[in-house]
């Protein structure tokens, strides 16, 4: 933190769609307000269904804040120098102390391998699939899907069934104490968590660890699986997809709600650059 007025903005991000070019996951029509944003000292957190394999390999930006949420709100990894509150419960693992909100990756496949036995649904999911052939319906190469091929919360999978066999596995998954999100391209079996829970409790933190800075939260998302992290911000950015369309989620009362005008990184650079004006400078 560098005490100027921008450190009032605390900044949550999906990736794939938002901050990352759907087909390409490029970055580069975002880099200036990236830039900005690492001028004014504004603390951006990565919330994405990605794993930490993928997110500790991604560029310098991402660490931004110190904090990252992985696998849709399964568990918040931050740096060893990040001012913890007592009382909070961390595991070690690497450079980072975790907070799990999930469930081990273990108990996520095998309820999902029960349910999908228990309902005779047709999907087909990661642990199913090659590393090759997870590249060829993510669009990732072959080293970042083998990345994402090392879940430790959540299993994602392509549902192949009729709405009978997806109402039937999402109350067996129910049962077991798991849950279903849908994303852009997939669908995950996590535990009882989501995205707006894991960034309800790194907006804590920081208010605990900064409580002198009035901390005004943005979220920038595009797929179902963000409407959680949309709805807990005070400005909820709903970014565009490629075909023009958006996201229609059910906002909060007291929210701003802004629909990017361009899709991806293009709509998310135009929309953060104008809140950096009007939050920060104006």
């Amino acid at each position: 933190m560098n005490g100027n007025i921008g450190s009032e903005l605390l900044v949550f991000t999906d990736l794939d769609g938002t901050l990352l070019d759907f087909s390409t996951y490029s970055c580069n029509a975002a880099l200036l307000s990236l830039k900005r944003m690492k001028e004014c000292g504004i603390p951006l957190v990565i919330n994405s269904s990605k794993t930490r394999a993928e997110i500790e390999t991604m560029p310098s930006w991402t660490s931004l804040s110190g904090a990252f949420i992985v696998e849709n709100g399964s568990a918040i990894f931050l740096d060893e120098c990040f001012p913890l509150p007592h009382g909070i419960e961390t595991e070690r693992s690497g450079r980072h102390r975790v907070i799990m909100l999930g469930r081990p990756y273990e108990d996520v496949l095998g309820g999902l391998r029960q349910a999908r036995i228990q309902c005779r649904a047709r999907l087909k999911s990661f642990s199913d699939m090659s590393t090759e052939e997870v590249s060829r319906i993510t669009g990732l190469d072959l080293e970042s899907s083998l990345r994402a091929k090392e879940r430790e919360y959540s299993e994602p999978f392509i549902f192949e069934g009729d709405e009978k066999e997806l109402d039937c596995l999402v109350a067996q998954l129910t049962e077991r104490g798991l849950s279903c999100i849908e994303g852009g391209r997939l669908s995950y079996a996590i535990g009882s968590t989501d995205k707006g829970r894991a960034a309800s409790m790194v907006r804590e933190l920081y208010r605990a660890a900064f409580p002198d800075i009035r901390w005004r939260t943005v979220a920038l998302g595009d797929g179902p699986n963000d409407a959680a992290m949309l709805r807990m911000a005070d400005v909820a950015v709903v970014i565009r997809r490629p075909d023009g369309s958006f996201l229609d989620y059910e906002p909060e009362p007291s929210q701003q709600v802004i629909i990017s005008s361009k899709p991806g990184p293009a709509g998310w650079n135009e929309e953060v650059s104008r809140l950096i004006d009007e939050l920060c400078i104006g």
